[in-house]
């Protein structure tokens, strides 16, 4: 099984020991991005991965190909172009202080600069099976929308299945109209198999009048022929951090009990939930299974350092086996 995804990569610069940035002379430098982060945790549970990007033609993105490389993600849809590679810097949340996310210049990246046409979707397209493209292409610039919607198009065509995440982020959609980006997203829908997402997605983005979350996934889905709608939330539960999921498919909603978690790095959850997703739906799961592999691997992800969940199938399921609670491993 072999699982395409099309997005931005980036770089991350993690401002070390719970500091501020304005208090730390030095930074740790990941190749990070929802790609990345699916890809990498798919490559790890035992998949064929590889990214579709662009990247610089210098030192910068031959180190970014190389951390691909490294993470089992296949770097042979990689290509080169421009000088500039997205950056953003973490300053990581402590007790009440949350984590904070400071974006550097992302929109003359070779990413967002690269022409639709440079991308032969045809032959990336030809020896996958699942195709990832993440919502943040809709809300960057015109080619990287145009791409999406173009390897959208042509998976469909090509009968593979197309994943979509929402994504939506409105501090990149500031300048941009509500209905401008509900138009947006409604024209890659019609090509979309399975949509990560939440509620808020569909009421307050693409205004689906809130009648409760049964009916509201149904109109969803009828309109536009998604055959599965996934999504997560980390939340409270008696004064602490629960993270859970659900999945709606052919009028049923399944929801995953709610499973604590001590949040270290929160950034990459969502995305080790939605690997953990394609995972079952790949090996054909039933859904409560499916939904505890996908909410273990963002709680663990969650409970490690980095955007990028690195945890293969043994970890998740020593993990469910024990209920977390294993204190000791390889004695």
């Amino acid at each position: 099984m072999k699982i395409l995804s099309f997005g931005e990569v980036m770089l991350r610069l993690t401002v070390p020991e719970h500091m501020l940035l304005e208090q730390s002379d030095t930074v740790r430098m990941s190749t990070v991005g929802t790609g990345v982060n699916l890809l990498g945790s798919l490559s790890h549970l035992g998949y064929q991965t590889k990214i579709l990007t662009q990247v610089p033609d210098n030192s910068l993105g031959k180190k970014v190909a190389a951390d691909l490389r490294k993470l089992g993600i296949s770097d042979e849809c990689v290509e080169y172009s421009g000088n500039h590679l997205g950056s953003f810097f973490v300053e990581l949340g402590y007790g009440s202080r949350p984590e904070r996310v400071i974006y550097q210049d992302r929109l003359t990246s070779s990413f967002c600069q690269a022409e639709p046409d440079e991308y032969d979707f045809e032959a990336m397209l030809e020896d996958v099976d699942y195709v990832h493209i993440c919502g943040i292409t809709l809300s960057l610039t015109n080619k990287t929308r145009t791409a999406a919607l173009k390897l959208a198009e042509m998976a469909q065509r090509m009968r593979k299945t197309v994943c979509f995440d929402f994504n939506y982020r409105i501090g990149l959609n500031e300048d941009t109209s509500h209905s401008v980006m509900k138009e947006r997203y409604e024209e890659i829908l019609p090509y979309v198999d399975v949509a990560f997402g939440s509620i808020r997605d569909l009421t307050d983005l693409l205004d689906y009048p809130d009648i409760g979350a049964q009916h509201i996934f149904k109109h969803f889905m009828d309109d536009f022929d998604i055959e599965y709608f996934a999504g997560s939330n980390l939340g409270q539960k008696d004064s602490k951090k629960c993270f859970e999921g659900f999945i709606y498919h052919e009028g049923e909603l399944y929801r995953s009990k709610p499973r604590e978690v001590n949040v270290l790095d929160r950034i990459g959850g969502r995305d080790a939930f939605a690997s953990g997703i394609i995972t079952g739906l790949i090996e054909h799961w039933d859904y409560d299974s499916m939904l505890q592999f996908a909410v273990a691997n963002a709680v663990m992800t969650q409970e490690a350092m980095n955007d990028v969940p690195i945890f293969d199938k043994n970890d998740i399921f020593d993990y469910i086996q024990c209920d977390g609670k294993n204190d000791l491993i390889g004695y």
